[in-house]
């Protein structure tokens, strides 16, 4: 009984001693296996960190240029500003002595004696009189057909244009509602219009003006003018007036009024 027992021990230590060396060579295998991984994963982490260095290294390139690329820009915007200005400022030269006349409709085989007597009438409702030999040219712009077309008139000078409009604007001052210029005051047929005068624009500052107006009303700003082809805002009467030099200009005011 005690040979086979013992031999029965002997059997099933060597079974436990078996399974411990298969299970241990199993472990040794997978610890072997881990390392190979952790061998392949170092490898490709060095991989991606150097590829992150490579892409933040072109992210910084790039975000270098695109800074340069701002810069020029912004340059070239301000170049271009300046020189829309001096195209402004000489399109206005070549016109300093002109007016634009609004909503007048036009006679029957209007011609330029017809234009030049429109002149001359509107002169005379605002207390002025104006001589033909003081007006250089008269025409109406092109328009739409059917629309009322502006009347342009060009005299001899600077200081004419000016009476004429401050002369205007003090008529109208003192003639309120109905009684502004208007088509009867010139002796007009047809019903009753309102007459603008106001400097003659080039199509530039006319933009300009236009966007000055709209920013007006919504900003609550009283005045709004133009002096010599130059454009002015002030908020309320007896505040410094802005000029209005380009679109920045309402750009930065808004940013003003904003804070």
């Amino acid at each position: 009984m005690l040979s086979t027992w013992k031999k029965e021990q002997e059997e099933h230590l060597a079974k436990l001693s078996h399974e411990q060396n298969t299970r241990f060579s199993k472990l040794v295998s997978d610890i072997a296996e881990l390392k190979l991984q952790n061998v392949a994963i170092q490898k490709s982490n060095a991989e991606i960190e150097k590829s992150i260095t490579f892409v933040t290294e072109q992210y910084d390139d790039m975000f270098r240029k695109i800074e340069v690329l701002q810069k020029e820009s912004q340059q070239q915007k301000d170049h271009i500003i300046d020189l829309e200005m001096k195209i402004r400022d000489i399109q206005q030269l070549t016109r300093s002595s002109c007016i634009e006349i609004r909503n007048v409709p036009a006679v029957e085989n209007e011609s330029a004696a017809d234009l030049t007597a429109i002149i001359s009438k509107v002169g005379a409702a605002v207390d002025l009189t104006l001589c033909n030999s003081e007006l250089r040219i008269t025409y109406r712009l092109r328009g739409k057909p059917g629309t009322v077309r502006p009347i342009i008139a060009e005299f001899i000078n600077v200081q004419i244009k000016n009476k004429l409009i401050t002369s205007v604007r003090n008529f109208n001052k003192t003639h309120l509602n109905e009684g502004r210029l208007n088509t009867k005051c010139i002796g007009m047929p047809g019903d009753r219009r309102p007459v603008f005068v106001a400097e003659y624009l080039p199509i530039s500052s006319r933009k300009l003006f236009y966007e000055a107006r709209e920013f007006a009303k919504q900003k609550e700003f009283k005045f709004c003018w133009t002096v010599n082809g130059n454009i002015f805002l002030r908020k309320t009467e007896g505040a410094k007036p802005v000029l209005v030099r380009s679109e920045q200009t309402l750009r930065n005011l808004k940013l003003d009024i904003n804070q």
